[in-house]
């Protein structure tokens, strides 16, 4: 049966809690070592969230990425069961200053406050969001001031010269970059305050904010890694939900995603009502789809994971 889910009257996939069974952990993936690498990725509290940082999870380890997984939570509720390492801070959103209710602020606010107040072990960090998946381990060698980072097709400086000119002190050093991220961690150390900063002058420059919309914080981090003098290798490191292709470390699900009628099925995070099993995708939808139902299915099926988390 092919369902529609845009047909769905729900939408940022309801309310309610959760109970399934956590997998033990595995010490041998927590200990820090040369090859190892410190995934992080911010979240905040809400359901909506929270499933997407659950399937990163379990699809962090099914694939024997090298080294943990930290959830930089940003809410002031209890911390949700979660399998990889905890960090939670208040929110950042709104902002404690200007008010602006904003969740771009969570992501640079929490790894500013991780790496003051629980550093990695590890020197190299993976920085994700949480609509992503491991298809297979994302390893490389990075060194200080030299990262790998996915180029992304909304960043493009030639094209924003006026944006980038007003907001960097060294628009030409502007690299078109995006999630994942490898970055050696003291970079990160210095990097995430000027992020936060950044974004901050974004969100407080209304022409400027109304530019580039919901990608602040993405454009925040370019213009502040090219004032820090740090340099990316553009590599293929992940693949967006709407393409045709799955031969890539990580799919970033960050669009909807429907067969090639585009009205006999449409699958988006947005209104997906975990944990519910999703119809299996028909001929049509993009590969990078499909390896993410199919994942995302397998995680629903785990033996006592009881779907209970929307509303009647």
């Amino acid at each position: 049966m092919i369902s529609r889910y845009s047909d769905w009257k729900d939408s940022r996939n309801g309310r309610g809690g959760t109970y399934y069974t956590l997998w033990s952990e595995d010490p041998a993936r927590e200990d820090a070592s040369a090859a190892a690498i410190q995934t992080v990725s911010s979240a905040d509290g809400s359901l909506y969230q929270r499933w997407q940082a659950d399937v990163l999870a379990y699809s962090h380890r099914k694939v024997h990425q090298p080294g943990p997984l930290t959830r930089l939570l940003s809410s002031y509720e209890e911390a949700s069961p979660f399998s990889g390492r905890p960090f939670q801070i208040s929110p950042y959103s709104p902002h404690p200053l200007s008010g602006d209710d904003c969740a771009a602020y969570n992501k640079p606010a929490a790894l500013k406050a991780w790496l003051q107040d629980d550093p990695a072990a590890e020197d190299i960090v993976l920085i994700l969001d949480p609509d992503c998946v491991f298809l297979e381990p994302l390893t490389g060698s990075v060194s200080r001031e030299h990262l790998m980072a996915q180029s992304w097709h909304l960043m493009y400086p030639a094209h924003h010269r006026w944006f980038v000119e007003k907001h960097c002190q060294y628009p030409e050093l502007v690299d078109d970059v995006g999630i994942p991220i490898l970055i050696h961690k003291d970079d990160l150390v210095a990097l995430a305050p000027l992020w936060l900063k950044k974004t901050e002058e974004i969100r407080n420059d209304p022409v400027r904010r109304n530019h580039v919309g919901w990608i602040a914080e993405m454009w925040a981090y370019a213009l502040a890694a090219a004032e820090l003098g740090l340099r990316h290798t553009t590599c293929e490191l992940a693949c967006v939900n709407k393409e045709g292709l799955a031969d890539r470390p990580v799919v970033h699900y960050c669009y909807a995603s429907s067969d090639a009628t585009n009205d006999r099925w449409v699958w988006h995070k947005r209104i997906y009502r975990p944990w519910e099993r999703v119809p299996d995708p028909p001929d049509g939808v993009p590969l990078a789809t499909k390896a993410l139902i199919a994942l995302l299915n397998e995680w629903v099926a785990i033996t006592g994971h009881q779907m209970c988390l929307h509303e009647a």
